[in-house]
């Protein structure tokens, strides 16, 4: 395979590879600590929203500077940063010095730095693999990246259990440390824009910039909306409820953790069949698959096992996935070079930031005693609806090869 001959990407592959086991490392670990030493299991949903909610802000102007600086350089940094957060929850775990403050804080400055590197790692790929082999680059990239994070959470557990948080930690710490050597400006050796004064004023203005230049392109507007439909139609109301409909069929944490490795398993083994492209006509086969990935949403509401709820949340996350490889490269490769970093960041948000507003839906509808099953499909129907119409207007996206 051509990009493993290029040094350049495998040190972006095995930055980006290393950076995501951290995360799940670190994820997992402080989950358990919430639940374990700190006793408080309601401070796990206020933490992870604290990671998330200033992750999704920041992926908003992360493309913004991802346009206006060497993006290795800021991937270096804020990797730097994260893994300075890492030393710091060891020396916290060192003192015995835990709060729900100091979690939070951390929490807080860790999904700023991760919604700011995101961009940045999405469209710095483009500048270092020719564009015939693009496809294949994302491919094998978000494979190995779904790949860690299935194995993160069993290497975590086997960490808590042989040395504690310390090791956890401090494993998370290392990994993210040896992410940022590995991301270095001298390894990477991408371009570096030309240097431009910047104020508030002039990010806002580059911000607006992006939004119309996405709106205005048939091709990454098609793109950023079938990306916004799956995630917030399908992937959503999916994660939100596996947990309920576990519980509603008497299962148990095996049952559980069942479902959920199926559905990375069918995210992973999607990720991987793209590599095997050769010729496809891309534009319908996004339509295609997109459509495909509502009918196994459909399958997943319909399901009464376990068994079978595990097989359509795989054959979900499969079809997604089929979605979302193309359509990123298609927008990557029809996106001008000093604007790709504000387009990769609306394909973030539409792809990560839209999820917590399906949980939060979700979450308010079943208080009210609103069944599961109705919400499942009525976001099923909606999501239908949706697609239908983009695929009606978006005759140039369609004849996109």
């Amino acid at each position: 395979m051509n990009v493993l001959q290029n040094p350049r990407f495998v040190f972006t592959w095995l930055s980006g590879m290393t950076l995501t086991l951290g995360f799940s490392i670190f994820f997992l670990s402080v989950s358990w600590l919430t639940i374990d030493v700190l006793k408080q299991p309601a401070l796990l949903g206020i933490i992870m929203t604290a990671v998330s909610l200033p992750r999704v802000v920041m992926m908003i102007f992360g493309g913004v500077f991802a346009d206006r600086f060497q993006k290795s350089r800021l991937l270096f940094l804020t990797n730097l940063g994260q893994g300075l957060l890492m030393v710091a929850v060891v020396a916290l775990h060192l003192a015995d010095a835990y709060s729900v403050s100091a979690l939070i804080m951390i929490s807080i400055v860790f999904g700023l730095l991760d919604g700011m590197s995101y961009p940045a790692l999405s469209s710095l790929i483009p500048s270092l693999v020719k564009q015939e082999e693009l496809q294949r680059a994302n491919s094998l990239f978000q494979g190995t990246l779904e790949l860690m994070f299935v194995f993160g959470p069993f290497l975590a557990g086997a960490l808590l259990t042989w040395g504690g948080f310390g090791l956890s930690f401090g494993t998370a710490a290392v990994l993210i440390f040896i992410a940022a050597i590995l991301i270095m400006p001298r390894l990477i050796l991408d371009s570096i824009p030309l240097a431009r004064a910047m104020s508030l004023r002039d990010v806002i203005f580059d911000l607006k910039e992006g939004i119309r230049y996405v709106s205005s392109t048939p091709i990454l507007r098609s793109g950023t909306l079938s990306i916004a439909i799956v995630n917030l139609f399908v992937m959503g109301p999916l994660i939100m409820s596996i947990p309920i409909l576990v519980g509603e069929r008497g299962g148990n944490a095996f049952d559980l953790s069942l479902i959920e490795g199926g559905l990375a398993v069918g995210t992973f083994a999607a990720s991987f069949l793209v590599l095997l492209f050769r010729s496809v006509h891309r534009g319908r086969f996004v339509f295609r698959v997109l459509f495909l990935t509502i009918g196994a949403f459909f399958l997943y509401t319909q399901a009464q096992s376990i068994t079978l709820l595990a097989l359509a949340a795989a054959a979900s996350g499969f079809m997604l996935m089929l979605v979302y490889l193309p359509t990123v490269t298609l927008m990557q490769e029809h996106s001008d070079h000093d604007k790709i970093g504000r387009v990769m960041s609306i394909m973030a948000l539409a792809a990560s930031g839209l999820e917590p507003i399906a949980f939060a839906v979700l979450s308010i509808l079943v208080a009210l005693a609103v069944p599961i099953q109705t919400l499942l499909i009525s976001f099923g129907i909606i999501g239908l609806v949706c697609s239908i119409v983009l695929y009606v207007r978006s005759q140039t996206f369609r004849d996109t090869r």
